[in-house]
C-alpha cells in the first residue's frame, strides 16, 4: 500500500554529460534533447534567402532542462510563456546569414531565459518616509502656495 504522507521521491536527475550544455549556473541540457527545424529567412542576403533554409527554429520540452530547482523552474516557465506552443518552448532565430550562426543564437536566447529566470526577484520591502522628509514635502507646499496667493490676482 502506498504511503499518502510520503511519496516516493522524485526521480533523479540523469548524469551531466561532457557534452552537456550549460544555461545557467546550475543549469543544463543535453544537445540531444534540442529539436531543429530549419526555414528560409527574410531581410538581406540577396537570393540566398530565397534558396537556403538559414532561419533556425529550435524547441525545448521543459522537463528536459535540468539543474533548475522549483521556484526558478516557476519563473523560467513565466518568462517564456509567450514562446510556449504545444508543450514545447520555441526559439527562433533569422537574423544571420548563415545556419550555424542562428543555431547559436537559439541557444543564446535559451541560456539567457534560464540565467534571467535564476536570479530571484528583489523583495520590495515598504519604507516609511522620514518626519524631515514630510516636512519639507509640506514646506514647499507652503512656499508653492504663498507664491500663488501673492500673485496678486483681483476678484474683479
Amino acid at each position: 500500500m502506498r504511503d499518502v504522507l510520503n511519496p516516493p521521491p522524485p526521480p533523479p536527475e540523469p548524469v551531466r554529460s561532457p557534452n552537456a550544455i550549460a544555461l545557467g549556473r546550475k543549469a543544463w541540457i543535453h544537445p540531444d534533447d534540442l529539436s531543429w527545424s530549419f526555414t528560409t529567412s527574410r531581410g538581406p542576403g540577396g537570393q540566398n534567402v530565397n534558396k537556403v533554409a538559414t532561419r533556425a527554429v529550435l524547441q525545448v520540452d521543459p522537463a528536459r532542462v535540468y539543474g533548475l530547482h522549483e521556484a526558478a523552474r516557476a519563473r523560467w516557465m513565466e518568462v517564456v510563456r509567450h514562446r510556449i506552443a504545444g508543450g514545447m518552448v520555441a526559439f527562433n532565430c533569422g537574423e544571420h546569414r548563415s545556419q550555424l550562426q542562428n543555431r547559436e543564437a537559439c541557444v543564446a536566447q535559451l541560456a539567457a531565459s534560464v540565467r534571467q529566470a535564476e536570479v530571484p526577484p528583489k523583495v520590495r520591502r515598504p519604507t516609511k518616509a522620514t518626519r524631515g522628509s514630510r516636512e519639507r514635502r509640506l514646506e514647499g507646499k507652503k512656499r508653492e502656495g504663498e507664491k500663488k496667493r501673492l500673485r496678486g490676482w483681483s476678484d474683479q
